[in-house]
Parts: C-alpha cells; sequence; structure tokens
C-alpha cells in the first residue's frame, strides 16, 4: 500500500501530516494540544504503532507497576497490537511522530506489548530497522500496568477481539462467557479503566481507519469493523479520533507536501 502524495488532517485537537517513507513503512507527523491535565487510555486494536518524541519533564508519563515512568527527552514508544495503554499527560502541546505499517505485522517477541525505549533521533528507513531499533536498545522497559487483569477481564479482553467486528450485544458476550453483565464490565474496568463496551468501540474504530487509509470506501470500513448504526460509527469516530471518517479516505484527503526529517 502506498500514499501518494501525502495528506493532512486537521482535527479538533490535532493537525497530522501523513506520508509513506516506503511502500510499508507510513509516518505521522502530528503536533496535538491538550485542554487541561488529564489520563487516556489508548488501544489500536490489531494496529500497532511506535511514537516518537523529545519531551520536556512534566508532559507525559505512563504507569509501570507501582510507579509513574516520566517520558523525558527523545524516547520511543511501541504500542502493540491488542495492547492498551494508559498516558497521564499535562495541559499543553505535544508534537510527535508516529511510525507503523498496514501491511507488515509485528514481530511474535513485540506483539501485544508496551515498550518504551530511547530514541537517537533518527526516523528509521524501513520497517525492519524499526524493529531492530527496539530489539537492540539495552535500556527498553516493557510496561506493566499498575492494574493487574482479573481471569474474568482478561477472558472478556480475548472474545472481544476475536469477535470484536461481529454484531453481539455486550449482555450475550458475557452470556458466551457464563458471567453477568455487572461482574464482566465491573472486571474488566478494574483491570483496564475502560468499559467492554468502550473497548470495543476502539477496536472497530481503529480497525475502520485502517480500512479507509488503504483505500476501503467509508460504508465498507463502517460495515467491516462491525458498526451496524452509521450514526454510532460517526460518532464513536469523532470520538476517538476527534474528526470524521472521510478525513482518512484516501479519496478525501487535503495534499500537503511532505515535511523532511
Amino acid at each position: 500500500m502506498n500514499i501518494d502524495p501525502p495528506f493532512k488532517i486537521k482535527a479538533m485537537s490535532y493537525e497530522s501530516v501523513v506520508y509513506n517513507l516506503t511502500p510499508d513503512l507510513v509516518v505521522m507527523q502530528r503536533g496535538q494540544n491538550f485542554n487541561s491535565d488529564q489520563v487516556q487510555i489508548d488501544a489500536y486494536g490489531e494496529l500497532w504503532m511506535v511514537a516518537f518524541a523529545d519531551l520536556r519533564p512534566g508532559q507525559l508519563s505512563i504507569p509501570h507497576r507501582n510507579e509513574l515512568i516520566p517520558i523525558v527527552g527523545p524516547m520511543g514508544i511501541l504500542v502493540g497490537n491488542f495492547s492498551t495503554v494508559e498516558w497521564q499527560v499535562n495541559r499543553g502541546e505535544i508534537n510527535w511522530l508516529g511510525v507503523t505499517s498496514f501491511t507488515v505485522d509485528l514481530p511474535a517477541e513485540l506483539q501485544g506489548k508496551v515498550i518504551v525505549f530511547p530514541w537517537d533521533r533518527a526516523i528509521p528507513q524501513d520497517v525492519e530497522a524499526l524493529f531492530q531499533m527496539i530489539r537492540d536498545s539495552d535500556r527498553k522497559i516493557e510496561i506493566e500496568p499498575q492494574r493487574l487483569s482479573s481471569a474474568v477481564a482478561l477472558k472478556t479482553k480475548r472474545f472481544l477481539e476475536r469477535n470484536y467486528s461481529e454484531a453481539i450485544l455486550i449482555q450475550t458476550v458475557a452470556e458466551n462467557l457464563d458471567l453477568s453483565w455487572a461482574v464482566m464490565t465491573r472486571e474488566f474496568k478494574k483491570s483496564y479503566g475502560i468499559s467492554p463496551v468502550e473497548y470495543r468501540h476502539k477496536l472497530r474504530v481503529f480497525k475502520a481507519l485502517k480500512k479507509l487509509s488503504t483505500g476501503s470506501d467509508v460504508t465498507t470500513a463502517m460495515a467491516e469493523s462491525g458498526f451496524t448504526s452509521s450514526s454510532q460509527f460517526f460518532s464513536q469516530f469523532k470520538k476517538h479520533l476527534g474528526t470524521q471518517p472521510n478525513s482518512y479516505h484516501y479519496n478525501e484527503r487535503v495534499v500537503t507536501p511532505a515535511p523532511s526529517v
């Protein structure tokens, strides 16, 4: 897949320029404004991303075990497929670079992980170089969340990841797992900070983003990601990505010159 030419996305709280460094390596350069101190929980579903940023003290931290790890200076953060990550973000603007691939999966040893590592400010020139950068870092930290996943929460998470594009009521999910809705929801939120409904919405939105970014039209992206209501699809897409699906649709993009990196 090749995004040609580069395009710009403007949303409520950010502006991105997206382009291909290689046919398999997509780069997103983003300036993002946070109007208040906040906790943000991200989950990209089957997508993965490596974020690079050079941050000042006090801008961003990540809970790890029983402490907060400040993200200071030039750092990289891998958010693996089907992982969840909690950010503690302070008010202000953060400029960062995201690198991903819609065609190449993470190596098995990196899948499902969140890893923080020092960055030498060089942008990897291909996917394998990116993976090797993470492998070679002798100061990387694999994040272990402060919230410990219960067996109920983990079972629920895995079921949703296998079936999120199916039109299954959350109540039916609980029944399939021999759980009550209340117990399933309580344990999931206690473990991951969001409800099963919210998690499934995130999985579907990022599946739709992938479909839109690889040439699918909006209707196809909506259907194949599991949304059965267009109003819900547009509402959830805007909630999680700050803009409408057309902003990511290949034929609707605003073209802009590629930045130098």
